[in-house]
């Protein structure tokens, strides 16, 4: 009984097996009906004329976009800036921003998320050296501190550095 039960399973499978290769078969020609077209193009021809209609508002949005292009602070430029802390926290990244200003008030500070750690950034520094100055004065307050090059606001100029010159 066991035999014949197990005989007929071998079968019924092979007959499944062989009966599927025929039964997906889809017919399809191997001959395109379209023939294919080739143009060449001609370069000697005349240049042509595009004529643009548009609402006088478009240069006003475009004007309007172009100026979002700086920041709220103004024009941004290549520079450099002091780390002088970054932890995980917010409250002690603003923590150490506060104790900053209070003992240096001529640099700015600023506090941004570059995940998972908030930075303190000081200073707009056009070049290595003065941000490097700045670092040795803060080394024995903040130990970590580094200098990083950053997009920096256009510093003020004093009438009086800009009387020397």
């Amino acid at each position: 009984m066991k035999t014949g039960i197990i005989c007929l399973t071998v079968l019924l499978c092979a007959l499944n097996s062989f009966s599927q290769d025929t039964g997906l078969s889809f017919s399809y020609t191997t001959t395109d009906s379209l023939k294919p077209v080739v143009n060449s193009l001609d370069y000697s021809s005349q240049p042509g004329h595009c004529e643009v209609i548009k609402d006088n508002r478009i240069d006003n949005i475009a004007a309007f976009v172009r100026a979002g292009e700086e920041s709220v602070e103004g024009v941004k430029i290549d520079g450099y800036r002091v780390l002088i802390f970054f932890d995980m926290s917010k409250t002690t990244a603003e923590q150490q921003k506060a104790y900053f200003m209070t003992m240096y008030t001529e640099h700015k500070a600023y506090i941004d998320y570059m995940a998972p750690n908030y930075r303190v950034r000081v200073g707009n520094f056009r070049t290595q050296l003065e941000a490097e100055r700045l670092k040795q004065e803060l080394i024995a307050l903040f130990p970590t501190a580094i200098v990083v090059p950053d997009k920096i606001q256009l510093p003020v100029i004093s009438e009086t550095t800009a009387g020397n010159k």
